[in-house]
């Protein structure tokens, strides 16, 4: 009974035994399977990853990683401008109507240069530099968001828009423009000079010569009758002036009831009266003697006395009175005093007399005194005109064009140089140019003392105009201040040319502007304007402590520096100087690439006028004979970029510039502790050629050197404080985390992530910049003067707005999508308005720039084959891939688990068999 028992018991394990291998076998199967998707596959993926980030991290770490490709890359820029269509509706101080039309797309191809500078793999950094080169692409297209194709239009379009210098030019020549000021008001002195002197002066010498010379001739009759030679001479000024007497008597109808007694008084009269206040003789035998007595006025009450004290006889001797009074005007009117000067037939004589000057010909006489025919404006000794609402006398213009260019002004005068320099030194004296000031008798219109242009001036400047009365429209007295201001002669000079708040001071006549425009004061210290200084109201009372004036005149002279030198007179001047404009047109090339400033050239030469909104390597157009390779925009940027195999792995470090204008000068050099260092003796910076300079963590116009050139005032102006280049992105970033961008140089901003997508089957994390140009204004940048200057407010209130879309692919964390929409904004509303609407439309669009890049889809190709795929479970079924998708070192390990997928699946299907058939025991 046991041998049955056992038995049964014993094919009962055999069955069992047969069932645990099945299962045995089919689990190592599942295990083999297993072990390729759950960790074969992960770690092969993530070799794949390492592997792709090892790729890319080796990609930076030797010289030969920097090749040709490298080197010199190519993309193309799409740019869009507003061109304004009412210019002639729009004033210089305000484009707050201007009507825009877009126009564009102007598609520019851009090459970036590089050049390896330095490669130090222990410190984990690369150097080079850096520069564009852009060229019009006529076979260009731009699509728009719809797909629509548009064709390149030229660069060569004509375009308009605000002159961005325009108001950086009218700020920055305050002082400039007083200087001007002045000079075009004392021409206007010049103008009434030589008008008394052709219309008058000449006459009056003509008389008093008339009157010697009948002197002479009655001594010499006398002499011819036996008299002495003294004897006569002492006789015939007694004599003339009986005959004087006789002739008014008999004119008068014989009125006199007694003949006057002149051998006491004749003597004064005829030649030794002089003005008690500058000893000028005033005798009718003197240049000023028969104009003076003239002048006075037919004898009165009140005349009489005035010239009885001046030519020494008693002021009740109205006889002898009315014989000065007559002999002299009648001698004067002979000889034309007081004629008009377009009438007369001895206008040559005229001229010759006072100035010395013989001019023949009757035209080239008349393009002197009243200017040349067909003159834009008329440029006479004697011409005047009114300029955008300011007089311009005609003898500034005939002495600034004979300083200018003498050869010209000669032929356009049709004058020789003798008679030029002449004519020169004549006009010059009365408007202060040449030599020393001529002197104006002030007895001639009842004053005393003697008056040149520069006393005039002050005196009208500050108060009432010494020869005429009333009040000059450059002077103090105008609009609603007219009849309130009566300053000094010497409080005008402090205010003009002594104090430390000096207006014709260039340093602070800008920082004039500065307060009056920003309604505070710059950061003040005990040595001066310094960040961290205090700031005050800049008001009436401030102005007022300056000068030691009243606050009405602090009122008058803040008026008339702003309301009239700024907005009216300083915008003229540059249009009558340089025939600059608050508006301007010229090809889109110029606008972006460069153009010769006509400002700029006149004050500085033609090599320092060139501006540009764009860097390209030359400003365009600049080509000639002496630079047929055009005029270099500067030196080249420089980068330190991390290449350590980390977060920071293509990432800038550092950016400044290297010496490679060939022009043996850094534009500035930096101390360790990123301050500016000094300049050499000559205010330069002397460098090597290649010498790298003005390296810093910051954008190079945010730098902290720059923040303390404008006392601490950049920040707040910007906008921003975002500065920091180090840690903005290349063409590597974190797909999952927010990274910084450098905005091709004029803000840092930070990335938004968004949602995964897939571009071209690859599956990528989006991320968005947006940059509001009401945070990012870029005046500080355009204008680079590393002063205040760089934060006068609206200066040049440009703001930068930018709009980027990126896409990242997290395995290699590469940015292989970027498209960007930046605007150039402009504030409309003039100098000295910050802070824009811009919904509002305070400031509009200037430029707009459209840039895109993608990866090919050829690579997008390569890269699903040779990286996703290679991540996929199903990773090993390529076997290695082949031509552009072969992962090299891949087929082992595909063979490997091909083997394993085969064995599991052998194991699990030979496992599931030995299961079924012990199933099929147990039911027997």
């Amino acid at each position: 009974p046991l041998i049955p028992y056992t038995h049964t018991w014993g094919g009962r394990v055999s069955t069992m035994d047969d069932r645990q291998k099945a299962t045995a076998i089919a689990l190592a199967g599942l295990v083999l399977i297993g072990m390729n998707f759950m960790a074969l596959a992960p770690f092969v993926a993530g070799q794949v990853e390492a592997g792709v980030g090892d790729t890319i991290a080796a990609g930076y770490d030797s010289e030969d990683d920097y090749d040709d490709e490298w080197s010199e890359s190519t993309s193309e820029r799409a740019y869009f401008g507003y061109s304004i269509t009412n210019v002639e509706e729009l004033t210089e101080n305000s484009a707050v109507n201007a009507e825009f039309e877009k126009m564009g797309p102007f598609v520019y191809e851009v090459t970036t240069h590089r050049e390896l500078l330095g490669l130090d793999t222990e410190a984990g950094t690369v150097t080079y530099s850096e520069y564009d080169v852009f060229e019009w692409c006529e076979n260009c297209t731009w699509t728009d968001d719809d797909g629509n194709e548009h064709a390149s239009l030229p660069g060569s379009t004509e375009f308009t828009n605000m002159n961005i210098l325009y108001n950086t030019q009218r700020l920055a020549g305050i002082a400039t423009g007083i200087i001007y000021g002045e000079i075009f008001a004392k021409a206007g002195f010049a103008n009434e000079m030589m008008a008394n002197d052709l219309q008058n002066k000449a006459p009056s010498m003509w008389a008093a010569d008339e009157i010697s010379a009948s002197i002479d001739g009655v001594a010499a009759q006398l002499e011819a009758a036996g008299y002495d030679a003294a004897t006569a001479a002492a006789m015939a000024p007694v004599m003339v002036m009986d005959g004087a007497y006789d002739s008014w008597n008999a004119s008068a109808g014989g009125a006199g009831p007694m003949d006057p007694d002149f051998s006491s008084t004749a003597a004064s009269i005829l030649y030794d009266a002089a003005d008690p206040s500058t000893g000028v003789c005033i005798a009718l035998t003197c240049d000023i003697g028969p104009m003076l007595a003239a002048g006075i006025g037919e004898p009165s009450a009140a005349t009489t006395p005035v010239r009885a004290a001046l030519y020494g006889y008693d002021a009740s001797d109205s006889l002898t009175d009315w014989s000065v009074y007559a002999m002299a005007g009648a001698k004067f009117l002979e000889q034309g005093g007081g004629a008009d000067l377009t009438q007369v037939t001895d206008l040559r004589e005229r001229l010759n007399a006072v100035s010395g000057v013989d001019i023949s010909n009757a035209v080239a006489l008349n393009n002197i005194i009243f200017g040349v025919e067909g003159a834009e404006i008329a440029n006479g000794l004697l011409s005047m005109s009114d300029y955008n609402g300011i007089p311009l006398a005609g003898v500034a213009l005939f002495l600034l064009g004979a300083d200018a260019d003498a050869f010209t002004t000669m032929l356009d005068y049709g004058i020789g140089l003798t008679q030029l320099l002449a004519l020169s030194d004549y006009a010059g004296g009365w408007i202060g140019l040449v030599g020393q000031p001529t002197n104006f008798p002030m007895i001639l219109v009842g004053g005393s003392g003697m008056m040149d242009c520069d006393l005039w001036w002050q005196h009208s400047f500050g108060g009432e105009e010494p020869l005429a009365g009333g009040y000059i429209s450059i002077g103090l007295n105008q609009g609603s201040y007219e009849g309130t201001v009566d300053l000094s002669i010497e409080k005008v000079q402090e205010i003009l040319y002594t104090s430390d708040y000096a207006l014709t001071d260039e340093s602070f006549s800008r920082v004039f502007m500065y307060n009056e425009l920003s309604g505070i004061t710059l950061p003040m210290t005990a040595e001066g304007p310094a960040m961290g200084g205090v700031v005050a109201d800049w008001d009436d009372a401030y102005v007022a402590s300056l000068y030691d004036i009243s606050e009405n005149d602090a009122a008058a002279v803040r008026s008339w520096v702003k309301d009239f030198m700024f907005e009216s007179v300083i915008g003229s001047l540059l249009g009558f100087q340089y025939g600059a404009s608050p508006y301007t047109t010229q090809p889109i090339e110029n606008w972006l690439y460069g153009w010769s400033d006509p400002v700029l050239t006149g004050l500085y030469d033609e090599e320092s006028s060139w501006v540009k909104l764009e860097t390209n390597m030359t400003y365009f157009g600049s080509q000639n004979e002496d630079r047929p390779d055009g005029l270099s925009t500067g030196d080249y940027d420089v980068y330190v970029m991390s290449i350590v195999n980390d977060e920071t792995l293509g990432q800038r470090l550092m950016q400044g510039y290297t010496n490679s204008d060939g022009d043996g000068q850094c534009d500035f050099k930096l101390n360790a502790d990123g301050t500016v260092a000094d300049a050499d003796s000559d205010g330069g910076y002397p460098c090597d050629e290649g010498e790298i300079y003005g390296m810093t963590e910051h954008l190079p116009w945010r730098a902290p050197h720059r923040e303390a050139a404008t006392y601490g005032l950049l920040t707040d102006n910007i906008g921003n404080s975002n500065t920091v280049v180090a840690g903005t992105i290349g063409g590597i970033a974190d797909a999952d985390d927010s990274f910084s961008v450098n905005l091709v140089g004029y803000s840092i901003a930070e990335s938004v992530p968004g949602e995964m997508t897939d571009f071209k089957g690859i599956p990528m994390r989006e991320h968005t910049v947006d940059l509001d140009p009401a945070e990012n204004q870029i005046q500080a940048k355009l204008i680079a003067s590393n002063s205040f200057v760089d934060v006068l407010p609206g200066a040049l209130p440009v703001y930068f707005g930018s709009h980027v879309d990126i896409k990242v692919e997290p395995t290699t964390n590469v940015a292989m999508y970027g498209k960007s929409v930046s605007r150039f904004y402009l504030d409309l509303r003039g100098a000295g308005m910050t802070n824009p609407d811009f919904e509002a439309g305070d400031a509009k669009p200037v430029f707009e720039i459209h840039t895109a890049s993608e990866i090919a889809d050829e690579d997008a190709e390569t890269f699903k084959c040779k990286v996703l795929d290679n991540m996929d479970p199903m990773y090993w079924t390529d076997f290695g891939g082949e031509g552009d998708c072969e992962l090299e070192g891949t087929m082992v390990i595909d063979i490997v688990t091909a083997v394993l997928y085969i064995a599991g699946v052998s194991l699990l299907v030979y496992g599931a068999i030995g299961l079924n058939g012990a199933r099929s025991e147990d039911e027997d």
